[in-house]
Order: structure tokens, then C-alpha cells, then sequence
């Protein structure tokens, strides 16, 4: 038996950000709202236009709050629930990419914030449309994931992505694939699942470099974008994911690189390891994918000069011990040890 459900109100389009007013009115009395993004510059002029447009909507009180990092902390989530009591919060509207939204479910969580509204701004980590979030325990240098609230509505507007960066445009869309792809071969991988993991890596494959190299092609934005939602959506159906994320989230939080470059070194070891326990067909459905996704990885960490994952032979037993028991990698094929954890770190990584 499998199960799935889709709760997320979800809405794919260009420009669907000028609608935002329209599709997420305030309810009853309930009119505190709550912006919640980065600290950068680019963020600036979007939340006062998001703003804006809330505020025509009837929403009485709409506040920003700028201030999550990247790999957010507990102190920062903290703070934030501490905002949104202060000012009796009803729905906060997290716009950007995976940091924000995971520190923003957190806040929802920890101040009893009745709706999430997930706006991503880059296209690669799902999260917009699940109840998981990745939160950084600093004094431990763990990275946690979370159990905590679902998004009510998520908004999906490619020209959010028109300037992000090339490399974050790869890093992002590795991210969407290494989802894809650990959902397809994971434990309780189902034909639902199946199914959106499929188009999602193909979609990929198909987009990426156009994406990476033209960043302005609002058609291989869409697709990037889609990409990443069908990759989220087959998350809903799984288990854990498998190995990749695993060991990869509880990297981070010792090297403090970025996740999809972390995953990008893991993916052949990983898949290496898997192999023996993937089923051939969805082996060889998966293979061209993967191939495309690896080249192009490749071809642009040389071009840019991209440095390796430097992990401190010290942390390795400690990751290890994360990783075997992060729920990520219950959906792994095939299983494995904490020793085989280290191997494939060693493989992966530059142990210093």
C-alpha cells in the first residue's frame, strides 16, 4: 500500500506574483501578514512590491523581516517566532529559496502562525510544497531536518528566476535533480511518484544548460521551475529520499558548502554504491538523465574553477553517525553501514 496527497494550493505562471492579493486575501479580522526573505539586495525592491500588492488586498498590517541567512539557524528561527508572536502574525509569506522558506516554516511552527504562503525564488529544492525543513544547529554543526508545517499555498512565477546567477542556476537545478532522482529509486518509491521523478530528471536534462547559460529564457526558467515542483511533488509520495541527502545535508553543517555542490560530488559515488540494489529498467530509464546532468556539472565546475568539498578527517566518524540516522536516508536502496558512509565521503570529498 502507498499513499499520496498534494495539500498545497498551487499556482504555475509568469507574472503570477501581481496576483498574489487576489489568490491570498486576508481572512475574516485576521489581516497581520508578514514577509519574510533574505537579507540581500535584490530582495529589497520584491518585498516592497509584494507588499504593496498585499497591502490593495486589504491586508491591514504587512511587515518584512530580512533577515534569514543561508543554512538558517535555530537563533534565527527563534527570533523570527519571537516577530510573529509580537505582532500577532496570521500568515506569513516566505519569498525565496529553500532557506527562507524551511527557516519560515519553523516560525509558523513555533509561533501557532496559521497559514504559509511559499513564493521560491530559485529552482531546485521542493520545498515550497512540503513540511520539512533543514535548520542548523550551530553550537552542534548539525544540520537538522525537521518535521513542521505545510505550506497552505505555494506560487510558482518563473520571472522570479530570470536573475539568478549562473552558478546558483546549477547548483539549484542539481539540487531539483538529485530529488528526482533518489525519489525514483528510494525504498517506497511508488508509479505516482514514479511518474513526476521521471519528468522531472528528463526536464533537467532537457533545460538546465539552457537555463545556466541563458539566464533570461523565461521558457527554460518555466521548465527549470516545473522541474523542481514535480521533483517536491514525488518528495510528498516517499519515505526519505536516499544516501545523497543523507550524508549531503549533515555535510553541510560541518563545511558550510552549498548544498547542490555537495550533492553534485556525491552523485556518482552514491549512485555507485546504489546500483546493485536499483532495478535494471529504472536504471537504464535513468542513465541518459544522469549523464547530462553529470557532463554539464562537470564541464561548468572547470570552467569556473569551482573548489572540491573539503571535509576534516576528524568530522568523519561524527558525520557518519549523523547520516546513518538522518530520515533521509531511510529511502535508500540498498543498505548500509557507517563505515560505508565514511567510504563514500572519502570518494566524494577532499578529506583533509
Amino acid at each position: 500500500m502507498y499513499t499520496f496527497q498534494w495539500s498545497v494550493s498551487t499556482y504555475v505562471c509568469a507574472g503570477i506574483i501581481n496576483e498574489i492579493g487576489n489568490l491570498v486575501p486576508p481572512v475574516g479580522d485576521k489581516k497581520r501578514a508578514l514577509i519574510t526573505s533574505a537579507a540581500d539586495a535584490w530582495c529589497r525592491s520584491l518585498n516592497e512590491k509584494v507588499k504593496g500588492l498585499l497591502v490593495k488586498a486589504d491586508w491591514e498590517t504587512v511587515d518584512v523581516w530580512p533577515e534569514i541567512e543561508p543554512n538558517p539557524s535555530r537563533d534565527t528561527v527563534r527570533r523570527g517566532a519571537a516577530f510573529c508572536t509580537a505582532h500577532d502574525v496570521a500568515t506569513i509569506f516566505a519569498i525565496g529559496g529553500g532557506s527562507t522558506m524551511d527557516a519560515s516554516k519553523m516560525m509558523a511552527m513555533e509561533a501557532g502562525v496559521e497559514h504559509l504562503v511559499t513564493v521560491p525564488t530559485t529552482a531546485g529544492t521542493g520545498s515550497e510544497l512540503n513540511e520539512w525543513a533543514v535548520i542548523t544547529n550551530t553550537e552542534t554543526r548539525n544540520k537538522e531536518s525537521l518535521q513542521t508545517v505545510m505550506p497552505s499555498v505555494a506560487l510558482l512565477d518563473p520571472e522570479l528566476t530570470l536573475t539568478l546567477p549562473p552558478l546558483q542556476t546549477l547548483l539549484t537545478g542539481i539540487d531539483a535533480f538529485s530529488h528526482a532522482l533518489e525519489c525514483y529509486v528510494a525504498l517506497t518509491a511508488n508509479p505516482i511518484t514514479d511518474s513526476m521523478a521521471l519528468m522531472a530528471m528528463e526536464m533537467v536534462a532537457q533545460w538546465l544548460r539552457r537555463a545556466v547559460e541563458q539566464g533570461d529564457d523565461l521558457e527554460a526558467r518555466t521548465a527549470m521551475l516545473e522541474a523542481s515542483m514535480l521533483s517536491g511533488g514525488a518528495m510528498l509520495g516517499v519515505i526519505g529520499l536516499g544516501l545523497m541527502h543523507g550524508i549531503g545535508n549533515i555535510t553541510g553543517g560541518f563545511t558550510h558548502d552549498d548544498h547542490g555542490l555537495i550533492l553534485a560530488r556525491l552523485l556518482d559515488s552514491v549512485i555507485a554504491f546504489n546500483e546493485p540494489a536499483i532495478p535494471a529498467e529504472k536504471l537504464r530509464r535513468a542513465k541518459p538523465f544522469m549523464d547530462s546532468v553529470r557532463s554539464l556539472a562537470l564541464e561548468k565546475f572547470e570552467e569556473d574553477d569551482i573548489p572540491q568539498v573539503r571535509m576534516r578527517e576528524q568530522d568523519l566518524p561524527l558525520m557518519a553517525e549523523r547520516a546513518f540516522v538522518n530520515p533521509n536516508s531511510r529511502g535508500n536502496p540498498r543498505s548500509f553501514t557507517k563505515e560505508d558512509i565514511i567510504a563514500i565521503a572519502r570518494q566524494s570529498f577532499q578529506i583533509v
